[in-house]
């Protein structure tokens, strides 16, 4: 889901050359790796906790009678991750997950959060990745609504300053980072599913080069994007929870809800990790990013 449509690039090369290179790599990115874990295991996830007294870990896709995290790992045991999922209060879930390949000499991770349909808040997605030194960021407050619809929601959410973010916008982040342009370069995915997905006016995607400052940067970032959700998750009046229990309301949320969590499966860049991890793990991932196996929505599906 991260919306690397072509990997490392490392699939081009003899089995040899790839091998050697992914040496080189797992041994400068792991470090790198571990510490964006941080980002999304402690920080971000940390911050969902404080927030939700309640927020108590799943089950997954993996193991239903366990709610704990779950490793997995690729066939030849090159690959290996961990996935765990989390709900409470108006948290619907709320998923982490990480994986590493040695081979190729990258890891990837992400935070995904779902809010139950007493709100019209946003969800959030946090994904981070290493590759050749450089920070893979898609960084997004996925919009419950049609913002061409709803100037309201628009200019709420995404234009105005809030607490979280050091009372700046969420569109003055993204400003922010566009001015930045010799640390941030935009990404631009190839594909038309991905772009239709990443309609808020401040999605964030970029390659970060890494280094303290920018690592740094990044992690305010993302620390302020789920700051802003968590607060936004809790309100109880305005224009996130107007006429939020109307038929009319609850039907768009569902509506909308559903193909928003299930982009992951449309998401081109699932093939790759199915490369990497085989279809039943995928399926599961996939799965587990959608919701708990024991809610009707998802056990139908």
């Amino acid at each position: 889901g991260s919306g690397v449509n072509e990997g490392t690039g490392l699939g081009a090369l003899s089995s040899w050359a790839r091998g050697a290179v992914g040496k080189v790599l797992t041994w400068k990115n792991r470090p790198i790796y571990e510490d964006l874990w941080s980002i999304i295991d402690e920080d971000c996830l940390g911050l969902c906790r404080a927030k939700e007294a309640s927020l108590a870990a799943a089950e997954t896709w993996f193991d239903l009678t366990k709610a704990e995290p779950v490793e997995f790992s690729s066939a030849d045991g090159s690959c290996v991750g961990t996935v765990a999922a989390y709900r409470g209060g108006k948290i619907d879930w709320v998923t982490t997950c990480k994986f590493f390949s040695s081979t190729l000499g990258f890891g990837n991770m992400r935070i995904d959060g779902w809010l139950d349909r007493s709100t019209r808040a946003p969800h959030v997605a946090v994904h981070l990745c290493i590759v050749f030194n450089v920070i893979f960021i898609y960084v997004n407050l996925v919009p419950r609504t049609n913002l061409i619809l709803d100037d309201d929601y628009n200019d709420y959410v995404y234009g105005s300053p809030k607490p979280g973010a050091k009372n700046r916008s969420l569109n003055d982040i993204h400003n922010e980072c566009i001015e930045d342009a010799r640390n941030f370069k935009p990404y631009f995915s190839k594909s038309h599913v991905v772009k239709a997905f990443m309609n808020a006016p401040t999605t964030l995607l970029y390659t970060v080069k890494y280094n303290k400052r920018n690592f740094q940067k990044v992690r305010d970032i993302s620390m302020d994007y789920i700051r802003v959700w968590l607060d936004m998750a809790y309100e109880t009046d305005g224009v996130l929870v107007k006429d939020v229990d109307s038929k009319r309301v609850q039907a768009e949320l569902l509506q909308t809800d559903v193909r928003t969590r299930q982009f992951c499966g449309r998401d081109p860049d699932t093939k790759n990790v199915a490369n990497i991890l085989g279809l039943a793990t995928t399926d599961k991932l996939v799965r587990t990013l959608w919701g708990h196996p024991g809610d009707p929505i998802w056990a139908s599906r």
